[in-house]
């Protein structure tokens, strides 16, 4: 039987909509068809909640209906990873961008654990365009608890949370109509921190210039339930020395990221590459932090020669 002999209404109510993203866009390629039924936006929304729960939200359904192609647009701007390289844009002075808006979700072992919209104001005034550019999801000693509970060994939860803990920030342009998610998907660090001893994940996304989006969850485990829960999340953009950009900046790059070529993630559980592109960063400036180590030591050292010398010299001066 050929695919042109089986009703609409079957394969599109009982076919397309078992379909993920990509299997749907390789099927809407193999007839005129298909192409017409895959391009029903219900179907692309239906994907869209299964990925992204965030993007029931209200202010994110009203911005994904502004794009050309409606969840479709929306789907095939986040789900591959951007390019390393970014792409120059230019805003259009008569509708510049003045708000951005944050969809984020968090899971693990694929159940959710925290979702959250956020719109952030990046009118660009003085302010904005010279201090350094932080997103945070929580208030300061908001805490979201969760279902994941741990017990035992810290090393062991470290590991777990490395390998089934997931995160997906997608940044939403609702003037320009362009969306890219800045999130390696996977952490690609996690450790203790041994003042506060919160364990610290970091999900990060690394340019061809080495300029890191990084995004920073905090997690604290209850004493006695073992119930972990989320204190932080938040979203900088840092260069190579690892200075928090400022909002011009900032806009710059993760502009620059939204019109980017995408890629496709070469492993089902993403995130390889992106933790490979995280080592040679913190490689590149472990580098460049010894490289200004050894010239501050010669500094230091031509300092302490040059007094020398003038301490003789003005004794040398005096006793003869």
């Amino acid at each position: 039987m050929a695919i042109a002999d089986i009703h609409q209404d079957i394969i599109k109510t009982h076919i397309l909509t078992r379909l993920d993203g990509q299997t749907l866009s390789a099927a809407a390629c193999v007839s005129l068809q298909l192409q017409s039924l895959c391009s029903d936006d219900k179907l692309w929304s239906g994907i869209c909640s299964a990925n992204w729960p965030s993007t029931d939200d209200p202010l994110v359904r009203q911005a994904i209906s502004n794009f050309p192609s409606g969840h479709r647009s929306f789907f095939s701007d986040s789900y591959p990873f951007p390019s390393h390289r970014l792409t120059t844009t230019t805003t259009s002075p008569s509708a510049p961008t003045s708000q951005i808006i944050s969809a984020v979700d968090l899971r693990y072992h694929d159940e959710l654990v925290f979702s959250k919209v956020e719109s952030t104001n990046i009118t660009h005034s003085d302010w904005f365009r010279s201090s350094p550019f932080r997103i945070d999801l929580l208030e300061p000693k908001e805490l979201v608890p969760s279902a994941v509970k741990f017990s035992g060994d810290d090393h062991v939860m470290q590991s777990n949370l490395e390998k089934h803990m997931t995160l997906s920030w997608i940044l939403i342009d609702p003037i320009q109509h362009r969306a890219v998610n800045l999130s390696s998907i996977k952490p690609v660090s996690v450790h203790r921190n041994w003042l506060t001893d919160d364990i610290e994940l970091t999900f990060a996304v690394v340019t061809a210039t080495y300029v890191k989006c990084n995004i920073e969850m905090t997690c604290g485990v209850k004493e006695g339930s073992g119930e972990v829960y989320v204190s932080g999340v938040s979203l900088t953009v840092q260069d190579v020395d690892g200075k928090c950009l400022n909002g011009k900046d900032s806009m710059v790059i993760l502009q620059g990221l939204a019109v980017a070529q995408r890629r496709s993630r070469k492993h089902s559980g993403g995130g390889e590459e992106e933790r490979d592109r995280y080592k040679e960063y913190i490689q590149r400036r472990r580098e460049r932090d010894e490289k200004t180590e050894r010239r501050e030591r010669r500094l230091d050292m031509a300092c302490v020669v040059s007094g020398v010398a003038f301490f003789v010299a003005f004794w040398s001066f005096a006793l003869f």
